[in-house]
């Protein structure tokens, strides 16, 4: 673990890297996904908040006076408070997220694409889009998509393969959207409240022994394996990212220090990393063993795809001198 006035070495980076390969390679990785991921196909939290509030003040001829007009979750809760209906902003990003397309699925370095090649058993996401599903079915798995049961509708309503005694496997992978999903917009985590609501029946979730089935978990036991019993993977994430911090805060941080291992955030700070991005590294670092990439999410796959690919050489070289 980095000491807090310790910047990673080449060696350390390099073992990192060593590190991500070999745990990928067994399977004992969990790919997170955070708006990056598809940042060339799907607009940004905060380029979508302005999309959605314009929208809705053309809509109603009323002027917002929200002091920001790029805080994805303060500009929902206000279409929510203006129109009294939760479940319109909601729908509204739905519909303004699926017209814009799907990722170029021909580039190998494209995330989706090249996450879905490692063929791990599980993965997570904050988004609501279904790029990381269709990726896993082009790659030939049969994928099955759930998502966090966070509210009480969701539990009453929406059934889960847990139910059945799925197991996430490597033919037969699971994506969990912690924040729901564009088909389901009773999944989506969106405004403000939504927030609090998930952070607070996440952490009630926590509390509970995962082998009590009196109730619906909303991390269901296999999903609380992952994130205990994996390096995670964070891809598409940036420091000012609130799915990030709900994630860190109430999923990460509730795993003791035994418990964690060697996890990697993959962020893009548009340059060469400055102070602030130096001091974030070495918190993180010191606070939770969570190592940062400064990478683009396209330029961590293609600098991951040359990892992989070299270390698969170096397992057949070995192989045919025996």
């Amino acid at each position: 673990m980095n000491s807090p006035a310790e910047r990673p070495t080449p060696a350390m980076i390099d073992s990192h890297w060593s590190t991500l390969v070999g745990k990928i390679r067994a399977g004992f990785c969990t790919p997170i996904l955070g708006a990056g991921a598809a940042f060339e196909t799907l607009p940004l939290g905060a380029a979508l908040a302005e999309e959605l509030l314009s929208e809705e003040e053309n809509d109603t001829g009323n002027r917002s006076p929200l002091p920001s007009r790029t805080d994805l979750s303060k500009v929902t809760e206000y279409i929510a408070v203006q129109r009294d209906d939760n479940m319109w902003p909601k729908v509204k990003i739905a519909e303004h997220l699926k017209q814009r397309g799907r990722p170029d699925s021909s580039n190998p370095d494209e995330p989706h694409r090249s996450l879905a090649a490692l063929r791990l058993p599980i993965y997570l996401t904050t988004n609501y889009d279904d790029f990381m599903y269709q990726a896993l079915v082009a790659a030939g798995a049969k994928p099955v998509r759930e998502v966090a049961r966070w509210n009480t509708w969701l539990r009453e309503n929406v059934e889960s393969a847990f139910d059945s005694d799925y197991e996430p496997t490597r033919e037969h992978p699971l994506v969990f959207h912690i924040h729901g999903h564009w088909d389901l917009p009773e999944s989506m985590v969106a405004t403000e409240d939504d927030y609090f609501d998930f952070l607070v029946n996440v952490s009630r979730d926590l509390g509970t022994s995962p082998t009590d089935f009196s109730k619906k978990s909303i991390l269901p036991p296999r999903v609380r394996r992952a994130l205990t019993g994996s390096s995670l993977l964070f891809v598409g994430y940036s420091l000012a990212d609130v799915n990030f911090r709900v994630i860190l805060r109430g999923l990460v941080e509730s795993l003791s220090a035994a418990q964690r291992q060697l996890s990697l955030s993959v962020q893009y700070c548009g340059g060469v990393p400055g102070d602030l991005e130096k001091y974030i590294e070495k918190y993180f670092g010191h606070t939770m063993k969570l190592h940062v990439f400064w990478y683009s999410a396209r330029q961590f796959c293609h600098e991951l795809n040359e990892k992989l690919r070299a270390a698969n050489q170096q397992t057949s070289a070995q192989a045919a001198n025996f």
